[in-house]
């Protein structure tokens, strides 16, 4: 399982990641989990754009894991420096070039299609509520951009893009978004339970959206405009890690864990800010 955090302020975008994956099955006549691993990566760098990945939901499909999907996606792709070389060469001998030109929407729209053909003939035999659920977000910058865009897919309910934090009136929507297992996160940032407020609005016959605004006020306003972009990894790394520190300390399967991935984008730049390494023990 995972959790996964983006954070969006003037400077730059941040992504950040746990690194446990759970195998399920069956253990005797009941389904349960098999094994936990905590060496697997959540987050990708697409290639050599300034253009990453989250992935939370199913770590595998069939027997290939989403990071390979993606990895063999992003193979197929242009290498943005060899073609920027390419268009430096030929403007040195007199030629006129367009600029080559790439946008975060499309490839996001390319790996859904890559991902979803894998998915659909893998679990074809299933019911759609039966099929395994896989979220992921695609963020960076476009080309001829300054600000970053964030287009999120999820499988088996839908196959159209998502802009998860589009700007408004033209200007540029600061602020977090956390996928995966984020109980604790909604309760530290939101205040709130989102399983106590289901049973607060059938007792007292409201709608969820009352008892959310009654309980508004609890919480925490954090000022991502003008927040350093060192702060944003720091932040999201601390989200990351209240979500690690609660499956580590509560009873039940340590669902979160392992070392938490971090990178930093910038408008020409994808910087690996921690990465876990291969390693002997």
């Amino acid at each position: 399982m995972t959790v996964c955090v983006m954070v969006k302020v003037s400077e730059g975008l941040v992504l950040a990641a746990d690194s446990a994956t759970v195998i399920s099955g069956r253990v005797g006549n009941e389904p349960g989990i098999l094994k936990t691993y905590e060496h697997s990566r959540k987050l990708s760098h697409i290639k050599d754009y300034p253009v990453g990945t989250l992935a939370w939901g199913t770590a595998l499909i069939g027997s290939r894991s989403v990071e390979s999907l993606i990895k063999e996606y992003e193979y197929g792709l242009p290498s943005l420096l060899e073609e920027q070389e390419k268009i430096k060469e030929k403007r040195s001998r007199g030629e006129e070039i367009k600029p080559f030109e790439y946008s975060v929407k499309e490839i996001a729209a390319g790996l859904l299609e890559h991902i979803q053909d894998y998915y659909e003939a893998e679990f074809a035999d299933l019911e759609v509520s039966k099929r395994p659920f896989l979220g992921i977000l695609v963020a960076g910058f476009s080309s001829g951009r300054f600000f970053p865009e964030h287009w999120l897919f999820e499988l088996p309910h839908g196959t159209a893009l998502k802009d998860v934090r589009p700007d408004r009136e033209g200007k540029p929507d600061f602020g977090a978004h956390w996928y995966g297992l984020t109980d604790a996160i909604v309760r530290l940032h939101w205040g709130r339970d989102d399983h106590a407020v289901d049973i607060l609005a059938k007792h007292f016959k409201v709608s969820t959206e009352e008892i959310n605004n009654l309980l508004m006020p609890l919480q925490y306003v954090v000022p991502f405009a003008g927040m350093p972009l060192q702060d944003a990894i720091d932040y999201a790394v601390y989200l990351v890690n209240v979500a690690i520190g609660r499956y580590r300390f509560v009873i039940g399967a340590p669902l979160c864990g392992g070392e938490v991935d971090v990178a930093v984008i910038t408008p020409n730049n994808f910087t690996w800010v921690k990465r876990k390494t291969w390693k002997a023990i």
